[in-house]
């Protein structure tokens, strides 16, 4: 269309002519009736020709309008119309905004490879949105409607895009989008007890590869999942929302805060991902999801700053609770992590995994130490060497069990000190009894191996004898036990090699942890 006179064309009607003049100011042109339901723009197929305006007279405006008025900046505000025809301003380059207010579109807008002030459609309804790579310095589109897909990837928005309690009915794809600001995609009410829906997409949410500073979800709506892979982000709010898929940020970077607290994800089936967190570096992460959830959450390779998880009371040691993977994860600090809770956390790595891998039970004993739980510690260890010597030959499993009953695996030495103490009471009671046939009638003790050469008899050394391998007290070598007795004695001798043969494998990996 040629460059405008001083008035507008003649074959445009009134409502565009106003429009005209509206753009010249920088004026809103308002169409409403005052009456909210004929001002829906559900409405809008019903609207008067009083309200229409075509999409090519929108297009000349923004691409080749009026000179502005006096002292005014050039606008299109547009509130209450109905558009007819496709507004099509693909590859444009459009030096001012754009602003459509609660209007209807009865055909796609078509933004790709635009460029523009800023783009605001909020409560509009139309039937599609087309705007991949545009480029623009804020981009509005709040309690809107779209029956179709919204596509803004790759495009680039110097502040905000702002998307609050909008409906997709197709998938939004905002893949390798580049923000300056946040993309916010929320329910403002975040404290009411059942807030409302804030973004609601019937398909799937799209952002893999994204660069945002921050991403709202509170309460949003995603009929297919929300992917996130390999993007970069500085905060992501999906607290509260619903997501029927997945919730993907595979190998994504959020350097401030993941929030899930209260989301209800539910993945095809209970062996299906629905909170895919590998190979991702987060800051904090609050993996708190719904308790009707359903899916694993994968946490593989991926490293956390602070990980929360569940419910202040630990995880949920419920069959039907969902399973976290954690081969490979690393976490400086894990909420809760009260004194304690050693055993319901090992409940959640065994669920982790069907296989043993000794990663995530040294990432757990790490961080109880971070904490000062020691003994805590301690037990997520031994359950460690547990689960390790489950998985070998019978031998080494018989070995690992004799280990666990005398030390713990080294980590209750004080099994050791009773199993001494109960040995030699019970062998100096025994051998307090005992008596050499051989010898004069009341004779206590065992027989001597020379009857001119031995040591008093004290019932409580030869049993220590026996217990100490290696050192010799010269008792158990001066006695010649028979019958019983030297059952007895062979068995405390073969006891203490297992008890000094135990303290010196979890000694040795003392020094190795060491």
């Amino acid at each position: 269309m040629p460059g405008f006179s001083a008035r507008p064309p003649r074959d445009w009607n009134p409502a565009e002519r106003r429009l005209w003049r509206a753009f010249q100011e920088g004026q809103e042109l308002d169409l409403r009736t005052g009456v909210p339901d004929e001002d829906d723009p559900a409405t809008g197929p019903a609207w008067t020709a009083a309200r229409r305006i075509r999409a090519q007279v929108i297009a000349a405006l923004l691409l080749n309008g009026p000179a502005s008025a006096s002292g005014r900046v050039r606008s299109l505000r547009l509130t209450g119309a109905r558009v007819t025809g496709r507004l099509d301003l693909r590859g444009a380059v459009i030096a001012c905004g754009l602003d459509l207010v609660g209007c209807f579109l009865d055909s796609e807008l078509d933004l790709t490879l635009a460029s523009a002030e800023s783009v605001y459609l909020n409560g509009c309804r139309l039937p599609e949105l087309s705007a991949e790579v545009l480029r623009a310095r804020t981009f509005m589109m709040r309690d809107a409607h779209v029956e179709g897909d919204v596509r803004i990837q790759g495009s680039r928005i110097d502040l905000d895009i702002d998307l609050d309690r909008t409906r997709v009915g197709g998938l939004l794809n905002a893949n390798l989008v580049i923000v300056g600001g946040d993309f916010n995609g929320r329910n403002w009410h975040r404290h009411e007890e059942r807030p409302g829906a804030g973004l609601v997409v019937g398909g799937s949410l799209n952002f893999a590869g994204a660069q945002v500073n921050g991403i709202d979800l509170f309460a949003a709506q995603a009929g297919e999942g929300v992917w996130l892979q390999r993007a970069t982000v500085g905060y992501l709010c999906a607290a509260s929302s619903q997501v029927n898929g997945r919730i993907s940020l595979q190998g994504s970077t959020v350097t401030g805060e993941l929030d899930l607290a209260g989301a209800l994800v539910r993945a095809g089936s209970p062996d299906e991902v629905m909170i895919d967190l590998s190979d991702a570096q987060v800051g904090k992460a609050v993996l708190t999801p719904a308790p009707h959830s359903l899916g694993v959450v994968s946490l593989r390779n991926a490293t956390f700053g602070t990980l929360q998880d569940l419910s202040q009371d630990g995880p949920s040691l419920s069959q039907d609770g969902p399973r976290t993977e954690l081969d490979g994860a690393v976490y400086e600090r894990l909420q809760p992590l009260p004194p304690h809770s050693a055993r319901r956390r090992l409940a959640w790595l065994r669920r982790g995994s069907d296989n043993y891998t000794p990663q995530p039970y040294e990432q757990l004993a790490s961080a109880y130490r971070a904490c000062g739980l020691n003994r805590e510690a301690g037990q997520v260890m031994r359950e460690k060497l547990r689960r390790a010597a489950a998985g070998q030959g019978l031998v080494q499993r018989v070995w690992g069990r004799v280990q666990d009953l005398v030390l713990g695996y080294g980590y209750q030495p004080w099994r050791a000190a009773v199993g001494v103490t109960v040995l030699l009471t019970l062998g100096t009671l025994y051998f307090s009894t005992a008596q050499c046939h051989a010898a004069p009638a009341g004779t206590k003790g065992l027989c001597p191996i020379k009857s001119d050469e031995h040591p008093a008899w004290d019932p409580f050394l030869y049993t220590l004898d026996l217990l100490i391998p290696l050192v010799s007290l010269g008792h158990d070598t001066a006695w010649d036990p028979v019958g019983p007795a030297k059952a007895v004695a062979l068995a405390l001798t073969v006891a203490g090699w297992v008890l000094a043969t135990t303290i010196a494998a979890a000694a040795a990996r003392t020094i190795n942890r060491s």
